[in-house]
């Protein structure tokens, strides 16, 4: 089923390129933050080192002059300096003991607190059109004869807009950094992301059992591409293994069933020739049986063979058709040992496989439940779960398997002492294992109290 648009945009989201990108992004936005952080301390450093030099020169000259002149042509003096154009932005003002104002640009002497030193800040409304706006000032006090006190500053309201300027064009880097990371990420996610679906689907069909498949390869030389040429490489070289495997096994299954089958086909035919119970006769009846061991077990071992290698074709598989099948198959066999047979099977399941193997592996369960139930026991065959995720279990009231024996039991050719007085190879639970892990389930022993509960959760 094809992926919203969601639900792509949340799986672009959780790429790795995506917070890489991110992290990259705020590390750089940080960076721009600090860089201009810095400039700013250093630019306000430096205007400030300038006004306060340019205001200790004035106060320095102020000092000299109030010496020399008398009052009324130090006032004068202060109100040539407060109308003199060529002095932007200085300000003067010239107070009475009882802080009116005697001369100056500034309208009334600011507030300033008894602890403040010489050097201060403070605002004063400047005409600019038709309104006024406030600008700040940075000015130095100090005293004249008479009770008379000055104040020289200059206004700095350029610094704070400079400054204003600068922390307004840090934001927007900063979010221009962060949207470009975004957009960067988002894109390099994409990117990774459509690759990796396309992996994935011929991933897919790989384990599926079509190894002609192989990985898109573009034409960019990158990380990538190189890899994806290499595991193409790898792939051809386990197909060339695996299809030599098979044709080996198909070949090994041939050259063994003929001989075995002409060897019971010579023993019924000189049973044949013999009285029933002379010696002779057992002695054929039983190489018969052991032929047929040796074939059933040839043919377990194929199976497990042909699982493991994952190459099997899968089709759709109506698991609940199946299932109760098999239990119809096998109604008869527990009847004759007067073992009940119950089952319990839910409609619409279905799963994604081979039929024969899976009709193979129930058909093992099957076969072991009966061997070890007790007569006149009983067996319980459920098929439970949603459609897509449906569960198999077998249960029987027999001897169980020991917990610590469980994960034994799912070799090849192992038998508890318990099972060996029963025919067999060992190779039962050994198969469905194998076909289990094939279809992507998983195989759970468990304890059925009495018996064994064996459950396949797809």
């Amino acid at each position: 089923m094809a992926a919203g648009p969601d639900q792509r945009f949340l799986g672009v989201l959780d790429t790795s390129p995506f917070r890489i990108a991110i992290v990259y992004s705020i590390v750089f936005a940080c960076g721009a933050a600090a860089l201009l952080g810095a400039v700013d301390f250093a630019v306000s450093r430096v205007v400030d080192s300038s006004t306060d030099n340019l205001i200790e020169a004035e106060v320095q000259g102020l000092r000299e002059q109030m010496v020399v002149l008398s009052r009324s042509d130090f006032i004068e003096l202060i109100e040539q300096r407060s109308q003199d154009q060529d002095v932007r932005g200085a300000v003067y003002l010239m107070v009475d003991p009882q802080l009116r104002p005697v001369a100056g640009n500034v309208p009334a002497w600011p507030k300033i607190a008894a602890s403040q030193g010489k050097w201060f800040l403070f605002k004063v409304s400047v005409p600019f059109g038709d309104e006024t706006r406030e600008h700040e000032m940075r000015a130095q006090r100090f005293r004249l004869p008479g009770g008379y006190n000055m104040l020289v500053g200059h206004d700095v309201q350029e610094r704070q807009d400079v400054k204003s300027l600068m922390m307004r064009g840090l934001i927007a880097a900063v979010v221009l950094t962060l949207l470009m990371g975004l957009g960067g990420g988002f894109w390099m996610g994409r990117r990774i992301l459509a690759q990796a679906g396309a992996i994935s689907a011929v991933a897919t069909q790989i384990m599926r059992g079509d190894l002609s498949q192989r990985l898109p390869v573009r034409d960019a030389d990158d990380e990538i591409n190189t890899l994806a040429r290499e595991i193409n490489t790898m792939l051809d070289k386990i197909e060339q293994l695996t299809l030599g495997m098979r044709t080996v096994l198909d070949s090994a299954a041939h050259d063994l069933r003929t001989p075995l089958n002409r060897l019971q086909a010579t023993a019924e035919g000189a049973m044949m020739q013999l009285g029933v119970g002379s010696a002779e006769r057992r002695v054929l009846e039983q190489v018969s049986a052991e032929v047929d061991h040796m074939r059933s077990t040839l043919d377990a071992l194929l199976r497990i063979a042909l699982a493991e290698t994952g190459t099997v074709a899968r089709e759709p598989v109506d698991l609940s058709e199946l299932v109760a099948s098999m239990v119809e198959l096998y109604a008869p066999v527990s009847e004759e040992r007067g073992i009940g047979l119950e089952s319990s099977v839910a409609a619409g399941a279905a799963v994604l496989g081979s039929r024969q193997l899976l009709a193979q592996a129930l058909a093992n369960l099957l076969d072991n439940a009966i061997k070890f139930t007790p007569d006149g026991g009983h067996i319980r065959v459920l098929l439970r779960g949603s459609s897509s995720e449906p569960e198999v279990i077998v249960e029987d009231n027999g001897p169980g398997i020991p917990a610590d024996k469980r994960e034994v039991v799912l070799g090849r050719r192992v038998r508890l002492d318990e099972a060996r007085k029963f025919p067999g190879s060992g190779l039962g639970l050994s198969l469905v294992a194998a076909v289990t892990k094939l279809h992507g389930a998983r195989l759970v022993l468990d304890d059925a109290g009495p018996g064994l509960r064996v459950s396949l959760k797809f």
